[in-house]
């Protein structure tokens, strides 16, 4: 593929002006919230220093994890004090309609309460489809079958601090059985709303976008994922008696090579660059801090 888009040097630099690391605030709705905690954050081991702050969720059972962790790491939102960034995860209730997710209201109110601070947000697999219903009128799409395993994806921007470093075309990974629905997409791009950063061919369509003033992170896949992790749904799923599982896309079940990690580091590096600045501006301006 010939490169079409212009490239910037690549360097993140932690701004002076900060007493402390950003705090981003992690609403981790997987199953087996431990487990997934040491998948999502190695991703983040080429980014600038930030403290991870978990929220504990009213309407979540955590029943598949152990109380103890849940207890010592977890806390309530009213108890984390101030945030700079919130992360959203996926969650395995993509096929269901927002209305009978049984913690909708509540992932809606810490939305909101982010929203009106000035926090920036970012919503991965479910939680882009999340944040994409709750803040930019974007609906989702159920499929009839998974999109299971890693989609070329084409980069449609060069000039936003998420775009740096990318490749023209990169691997996303992707394990879900809803997406956008395109046509809502468009109508946001076409009123200004939303802008699209990477989009891959059906069935990965859309999958990073951002708001339009830069709020709002959606990426649709499952950056955090390796390669053995999608094998590894892919057999529990087969298990589990699932007649309309397929292999992964694009994955060699004996040999998951992982083909994203560079882009999965990349990507939430200049996420977190993003969030060091946005956090720069509040404290440099006293009123946007105390309004917090």
């Amino acid at each position: 593929m010939t490169s079409v888009l212009s490239r910037p040097p690549v360097e993140h630099v932690r701004p002076a002006g900060l007493d402390s690391p950003p705090r981003v605030g992690f609403l981790n709705l997987m199953p087996f919230a431990e487990e997934f905690e040491s998948m999502l954050l190695p991703q983040f081991s080429a980014a600038s220093p930030f403290e991870p702050v978990w929220i504990k969720m009213r309407g979540r059972r955590y029943s598949h994890d152990d109380p103890a962790h849940i207890h010592s790491r977890y806390m309530r939102l009213a108890d984390a004090g101030e945030l700079d960034a919130l992360v959203i995860t996926g969650a395995a209730v993509e096929h269901l309609p927002f209305e009978q997710v049984r913690y909708m209201d509540e992932v809606e109110e810490i939305v909101r309460h982010a929203m009106l601070r000035g926090i920036p947000i970012l919503g991965l697999c479910w939680g882009a489809l999340a944040v994409g219903h709750l803040l930019l009128g974007l609906s989702h799409q159920v499929f009839t079958h998974k999109v299971s395993g890693v989609y070329q994806t084409d980069l449609q921007v060069a000039d936003h601090v998420i775009g740096k470093g990318l490749d023209d075309r990169f691997w996303t990974a992707h394990s879900r059985y809803a997406g956008f629905d395109e046509s809502t997409v468009d109508a946001a791009v076409a009123a200004g709303r939303v802008r699209v950063l990477g989009r891959a061919p059906a069935p990965a369509g859309t999958v990073i976008a951002e708001s339009c003033d830069h709020s709002v992170l959606m990426h649709i896949g499952h950056p955090e994922y390796s390669g053995s992790r999608l094998v590894f749904e892919y057999r529990r799923d087969i298990a589990a008696g699932r007649g309309d599982t397929r292999p992964p896309a694009n994955l060699d079940l004996n040999d998951p090579v992982c083909q994203w990690r560079s882009h999965s580091r990349m990507f939430f590096a200049n996420w977190i660059e993003f969030i060091y600045g946005t956090a720069l501006a509040r404290t440099s301006h006293p009123v946007m801090k105390a309004d917090r």
